[in-house]
């Protein structure tokens, strides 16, 4: 298969989680875009939404239960049983899956529909010749033996990438502790970043992958999961995860540059510029924010030639543990370099070998665990 990065993407202002109105809507992207659903009627179809935690919708953290609704009734109208497949942060378990499915709503979103939740935790590799840095990939089963991928991701911030849409969700299909041995293989955000590229293209080439995004409540400030939620109004379709990213960037008010996934993207050729997207519907102009609040982990590009070494150790943010950790352990799991440990009932980072990916952050139940960033950094930072 021929890899085609090129798309549209179809965005529609959509301001609460009305399952029929954005039904209506998802109709609409499905024909201006040429998306036949019938044509799926005989492939294996897989749903991967972004359950990154075990968090109510209303949190925002995971993919609203009202656009799954939406999505699996024109599917089951189209003689399609989809399969819901993810692999969340931590333990790849089908106790996990179980509960994880149950508090996000999508347990219930499949009874009523037909959909199948997925509780293999299997994996598969998949070989991508065209890797630039990672040429193979271990994979959740059902996404391995999936013809069609609808892509049905939160729009977020992100402590690490700064943004988390249509690109970042696919990590997702990587099965559990392993995504922190990726962190851990590629401590380097650069490299990191590189072998996410690898990842995505990999799946756009040997699957049918069509991203939706819901953007309608959003989250901004610390996510992917300890942000605050963020009225945005915009689902967004294409068939073109990059296409649809810089669309999703462009509301948050960001630049291809500043997300660098996006970047890495655009250099390898699998995005063109943005005034060359088309954009359909109600187009991006009536949800564009002037005011989302990025993560504090994130480095201003003026920035980011001292991000290394000893001044970066010491000027760069970092996670810290705040007074509302119970000691759980989460963190103690999540940690690809193994540096942090309970002391005296709390957690406690060992900065000195913290590579700042994150993920404590990300899968902390009781969110307590924040950025620090340098005051100096920030004053920098404004006067730029």
């Amino acid at each position: 298969m021929t890899l085609d990065f090129n798309g549209d993407v179809y965005a529609a202002k959509v301001d609460e989680y009305d399952a029929e109105k954005i039904k209506s809507r998802l109709i609409d992207a499905f024909d201006e875009l040429g998306i036949n659903l019938s044509d799926y009627a005989s492939k294996n179809v897989v749903i991967k939404p972004n359950l990154v935690i075990r968090k109510t919708p209303d949190v925002a953290a995971t993919t609203h239960p009202a656009v799954l609704c939406a999505l699996i009734e024109l599917l089951s109208e189209n003689g399609i049983c989809p399969i819901i497949a993810e692999s969340p942060g931590g333990i790849y378990s089908a106790a996990r899956l179980g509960s994880i499915y149950k508090v996000c709503g999508v347990e219930e979103v499949a009874k009523k529909y037909g959909a199948t939740l997925n509780f293999d935790v299997s994996s598969e590799r998949m070989s991508f010749e065209g890797g630039h840095t990672l040429k193979n990939f271990n994979i959740i089963t059902p996404i391995v033996k999936a013809d069609v991928i609808f892509d049905v991701c939160k729009l977020k911030s992100h402590s690490l990438t700064t943004m988390s849409a249509a690109s970042k969700n696919l990590f997702g299909t990587i099965p559990g502790v392993e995504k922190f041995e990726m962190h851990a293989a590629y401590p380097d955000i650069n490299d990191f970043t590189s072998m996410l590229c690898d990842l995505d293209a990999m799946l756009c080439e040997k699957k049918t992958v069509i991203a939706i995004t819901d953007g309608i409540v959003g989250m901004e400030g610390e996510g992917p999961t300890g942000g605050t939620p963020k009225k945005i109004g915009a689902l967004l379709v294409s068939k073109s995860i990059f296409a649809s990213d810089a669309v999703a960037a462009r509301i948050l008010g960001l630049g291809d540059d500043d997300v660098l996934l996006l970047s890495e993207a655009k250099k390898r050729g699998y995005i063109g510029e943005f005034d060359h997207i088309h954009i359909s519907g109600d187009g991006i102009d009536g949800v564009k924010l002037t005011d989302f609040v990025l993560p504090e982990s994130r480095i201003p590009p003026s920035l980011k030639l001292f991000s290394r070494g000893a001044i970066g150790k010491m000027f760069m943010p970092h996670p810290v543990i705040t007074k509302k950790c119970r000691a759980c352990g989460e963190c103690v799991a999540s940690c690809p370099q193994s540096t942090i440990r309970i002391v005296k009932g709390r957690a406690k980072i060992n900065r000195k070998n913290c590579i700042k990916c994150y993920c404590c952050q990300e899968l902390c139940p009781f969110v307590a665990i924040k950025t620090y960033r340098n005051p100096i950094i920030k004053i920098v930072n404004k006067l730029k």
